[in-house]
């Protein structure tokens, strides 16, 4: 017997046109069969997805949910200003214990995910700020929000090192705490330093690497390249992510300087994750972005794409919802054919499942059962419309349904 058995779904799969009317069956959190017509007397449960478009579940793989939410009432001041700004007794979190900022923390974050939970995404990589005031508490938090939401929502941390706690950090990584390596070479004095420093952590502790890369309007892309030809060096060939690289966009950018970048790019397996929507927030004078997807991707670059921040002073919206991202990016970039609809959809489901190192991610035999069913019959139209998601499945159980989540799965 098969414990799930889908009807009739029209699949989504990587560089291949949708595959119309099949069935797929679930047994102990797996694929197991894709087919015509199963016999559904066969399986304990059947959902009737016919005309409906199935997709494996989404993932965010750029995020900062341990502030999200954190503007003030007055729209001026966060929380991470106050964590930063230890002389500003005039700000309500300057006497907040170790404890309150844990728990706005974990009241936030748990937001965070029960969001993207009910738009379909599983599995969020987020960077974890450490400030004098905010100590390691986001990871202490993080820690807790995995147990939290087991069975629904994968969280992993990206842990930079900061000289203050890195100490601390490198035990915690050693003791399993730490998803992968991030960091931010482009704001550091020296970005080559940083980088090597990044990378030799990665290697100790057999890590991916994801960095903040030339988040800025400027016509250089030395930090860029040179996490490239770090990433050769240390034969890291897809396992290594630069985000945001806005640099490649920038006012004036020579097209023989970042078409040769690109091709390095390419030829080194990068992933690059844009966060169009919050780099679009973010131009002003000093604009940032958006990076070159389209050319990214004809030249064979990974490409993800991202939610980043979620109403903070970086970015006031935001709704966890990545079918929202990729609407963004596709108008943003002037996605609207077929095929570079397509194209978007791979940017939040298999292109994101490659930048996180997801193993058995979609919808073939074998692949765990982690899917979406949309209220759309093809991508395009699932991108237009922002699709409701009928239902949310992980490990096989129906754990979000039109947008509420099932929570008896919760341990």
């Amino acid at each position: 017997m098969y414990d799930l058995l889908i009807t009739g779904g029209n699949l989504f799969y990587k560089d291949a046109p949708v595959d119309i009317g099949k069935d797929i069956a679930i047994k102990d959190g797996i694929i197991v069969k894709v087919a015509d017509n199963i016999d559904t007397g066969l399986a304990e449960k059947v959902i009737d997805a016919s005309g409906k478009l199935i997709v494996p579940t989404f993932m965010d793989t750029h995020m900062h949910i341990d502030k999200a939410f954190t503007m003030d009432d007055d729209d001026t001041v966060s929380l991470i200003a106050a964590c930063n700004n230890s002389d500003r007794q005039d700000i309500k979190y300057f006497d907040w214990t170790d404890e309150q900022i844990y728990d706005e923390i974990m009241e936030h974050s748990s937001r965070v995910v029960e969001m993207c939970i009910a738009h379909g995404t599983t599995l969020i990589k987020t960077n974890l700020l450490f400030t004098p005031n905010w100590k390691t508490i986001a990871l202490d938090a993080m820690m807790d929000l995995k147990k939290k939401y087991k069975g629904y929502c994968e969280v992993l941390n990206g842990v930079s090192f900061p000289d203050e706690f890195r100490e601390e950090l490198l035990r915690a990584t050693a003791d399993g705490k730490t998803d992968y390596i991030a960091g931010y070479p482009h704001l550091t004095p020296d970005h080559a330093a940083c980088t090597d420093d990044c990378f030799n952590i990665a290697r100790e502790f057999n890590l991916p690497v994801d960095l903040h890369c030339d988040e800025s309007d400027c016509i250089n892309l030395d930090c860029f390249r040179y996490i490239i030809k770090k990433t050769k060096e240390c034969h890291m060939e897809g396992l290594v992510t630069c985000g945001h690289v806005t640099g490649l966009n920038a006012n004036k950018m020579p097209e023989e300087m970042a078409a040769e970048a690109i091709r390095e790019a390419a030829e080194a397996k990068m992933n690059v994750t844009s966060l169009t929507a919050c780099n679009m927030y973010l131009m002003n004078a000093t604009r940032r972005g958006p990076t070159r997807v389209r050319q990214l991707v004809e030249a064979g670059v990974n490409v993800a794409v991202a939610s980043d921040n979620i109403r903070d002073t970086f970015r006031p919206f935001g709704n966890c919802d990545l079918l929202e991202e990729a609407l963004t990016t596709a108008q943003v970039h002037k996605f609207g054919t077929s095929e570079w609809l397509h194209r978007t959809m791979e940017f939040i489901t298999y292109n994101a499942a490659k930048n996180a190192v997801a193993k058995d991610y979609g919808l073939g035999e074998g692949c765990k059962a982690d899917l979406n069913i949309l209220d759309a019959d093809t991508p395009e139209l699932a991108i237009i419309n922002k699709a409701k998601r009928l239902f949310v499945i992980k490990d096989g159980n129906v754990i979000a349904r039109d947008g509420v989540i099932d929570r008896s799965f919760m341990k």
